[in-house]
């Protein structure tokens, strides 16, 4: 049986391939040996490597950390809500010692007129009727003139149209002095705090008498 020989094939320094048959030698390696071609030239940049995972002791004092600033911050919550209610409490009694002595720069005015009453009567038995008159007369005028350093002023009413916010019917009389619905006469005074009625004056109303009502 014969045996074929196989005959070495030399190469000579001027057959080197051609760049026609390195692609075609590229084409027929497939797919597979040109991605790990490829793969083989990629480099790593010094940039892009993986991050380290932080060790026990370092997570362990980040919340520490932490924690210390939570505590801080609930300390000065705490702390502020403390102060508002303190403030409350501050407000709410200086209101009411306001409302409570409120009265205080009025009764200090009104105090002088009281001891000239006072004085006046204990001088009744040694006085004339007269002279206590008088007496009472400057007392009433005082108090009157504290009154308007006050605000405190009389409601002008006799021979003016009755008006419901600062007057108070009493009583109607029949007249024809005045037209009707006149104040013709005063029960009680009334007085004004400025521009704000303290108490509406008690008056008497002039009404038409009902002679003149039949003739109309």
């Amino acid at each position: 049986m014969d045996h074929s020989e196989t005959k070495p094939i030399d190469v000579q320094a001027g057959d080197e391939p051609t760049d026609t048959e390195v692609d075609e030698t590229a084409q027929e390696a497939g797919p597979d040996e040109e991605v790990t071609a490829e793969a083989q030239d990629v480099e790593v940049a010094p940039g892009d490597e993986p991050a380290e995972a932080p060790t026990a002791e370092e997570l362990q004092a980040e919340v520490e950390s932490l924690q210390q600033a939570l505590a801080e911050e609930h300390d000065r919550m705490l702390r502020a809500v403390a102060e508002l209610r303190n403030y409350k409490r501050r407000v709410a009694r200086e209101q009411q010692e306001k409302a409570r002595y409120a009265g205080q720069s009025v009764l200090t005015r009104i105090l002088p007129v009281m001891d000239n009453l006072q004085r006046i009567l204990e001088h009744q038995a040694d006085a004339d009727s007269e002279e206590f008159a008088r007496g009472i007369e400057m007392t009433v005028g005082e108090f009157f003139r504290v009154l308007d350093q006050l605000g405190v002023s009389v409601i002008d009413c006799e021979g003016e149209p009755f008006d419901p916010a600062l007057h108070e019917a009493v009583a109607q009389v029949e007249t024809d002095e005045a037209p009707e619905g006149t104040v013709v006469a005063v029960d009680t005074p009334g007085y004004c705090l400025h521009d704000r009625c303290l108490r509406p004056a008690r008056v008497v109303v002039a009404k038409r008498p009902e002679a003149a009502e039949s003739a109309s």
